[in-house]
């Protein structure tokens, strides 16, 4: 199925495809580097994306204006032999297909790859067709697909050492433009959202989805204690589940188009330590109570945690130990170790250990290895 953004983007050759999606943390870089590429002349038209028919870019990427190729299939269960993942496997095996013959018309210059079973059919028919391919990497611990992909590509942007992954440059992980902008304004944007200026508030949130175990501790928490003010993002999942007679205080939303504002202007989040958050966490410098999924491939989630904890900027529960009096004494904990700053807004970019630049970076690194000459952005581009 293709999907297409306000400007009826055609086939255009020679241009880049981007590869992967799923869920927020592949798809967020994804975008930041198409619009990097915009900024820099690309048109477009050129710069099209090969996802899933599941994933969450059939709204967000039409709505940034790109091309999306939404191919059918989903990743396989674990490795068990079962009825629903000889399906899975078929769909990805016509996906792949599919990948290559959408590869074969566009001709890229250049595909480069997100990872998740999502990327598998862009990525594969670079490999077939010798187009120069390139692994954006948002995890500390790669994933399956960027691990299959790694022999055939000519680098792999990540952002720490030792993913596993060949010839791995330390780019880190591209944010969006709203993050920088959220990074810039901190604890200003408290009157836009509503917020006291002074009396804590913590965010809390589960990604795109959302996460059962989270708002299920903060739920029960709120029965068994009074909370501060808490801005709680509970996902498109468990939407229908919020419980009635929730305190005042629980402020619930669905989705948050503005989360980062909201995260750069908190005392404390409490998330999953996702690719994309925890980047977004370290530049912010916002401190984080993190509960890795247990079941994260290659268990890149607390590899992912384990650098904000390095940092000092986190701790980590473990999923099975989350309820609501570990939300309650974690929340209460750390917000006592990072209270009290005459100016908090300068102690949060002091803890900042985030890469500003990582989507200019991996965008330089697409462009060094594509096999056409970028194009010369005009000057007056430059100026928005």
């Amino acid at each position: 199925m293709r999907t297409r953004g306000p400007s009826a983007p055609r086939y255009v050759r020679g241009g880049v495809v981007i590869a992967g999606g799923g869920t927020a943390g592949h798809v967020l870089p994804g975008l930041a580097v198409a619009n990097e590429l915009s900024k820099r002349g690309w048109d477009k038209d050129e710069i099209t994306f090969i996802g899933s028919a599941r994933g969450i870019e059939k709204e967000m990427i039409p709505a940034a204006g790109y091309a999306l190729w939404a191919l059918a299939g989903r990743g396989l269960n674990g490795r068990r032999l079962s009825l629903p993942n000889l399906w899975n496997l078929v769909t990805i095996c016509w996906g792949m297909l599919r990948g290559v013959y959408l590869t074969a018309r566009l001709r890229p210059s250049i595909v480069l790859s997100l990872g998740g079973y999502a990327a598998l059919p862009g990525a594969t028919g670079a490999v077939l067709l010798r187009i120069p391919l390139v692994l954006a990497e948002q995890n500390a611990a790669a994933s399956t697909v960027n691990r299959l992909l790694t022999r055939f590509a000519e680098a792999a942007a990540v952002p720490s050492r030792g993913t596993g992954l060949r010839n791995e440059i330390v780019t880190g992980n591209p944010v969006r433009e709203s993050v920088i902008r959220a990074h810039e304004l901190g604890r200003q944007s408290r009157g836009d959202l509503g917020w006291p200026l002074h009396d804590p508030v913590v965010v809390v949130f589960g990604g795109s989805l959302g996460s059962l175990r989270i708002n299920q501790a903060l739920w029960q928490a709120a029965h068994t204690s009074e909370l501060p003010l808490i801005h709680h993002v509970v996902g498109h999942r468990d939407w229908n589940q919020v419980p009635e007679g929730l305190p005042d205080t629980i402020k619930v939303l669905e989705y948050d188009d503005e989360l980062p504002k909201a995260i750069a202007a908190a005392d404390l989040v409490v998330c999953r330590p996702g690719g994309s958050t925890t980047a977004e966490l370290a530049l912010l410098g916002v401190p984080a109570v993190l509960v890795p999924l247990p079941n994260a491939p290659n268990n890149h989630q607390l590899r992912n945690a384990e650098h904000l904890v390095d940092a000092g900027l986190a701790t980590i529960v473990e999923d099975a130990e989350f309820d609501g009096a570990r939300f309650n004494k974690e929340m209460n904990q750390m917000l006592e170790r990072f209270k009290g700053s005459v100016d908090p807004d300068l102690e949060r970019r002091r803890r900042s250990v985030g890469r500003p630049d990582a989507t200019q970076k991996v965008v330089d690194l697409v462009l060094k290895h594509s096999s056409k000459e970028p194009p010369i952005a005009d000057p007056k581009d430059e100026e928005h």
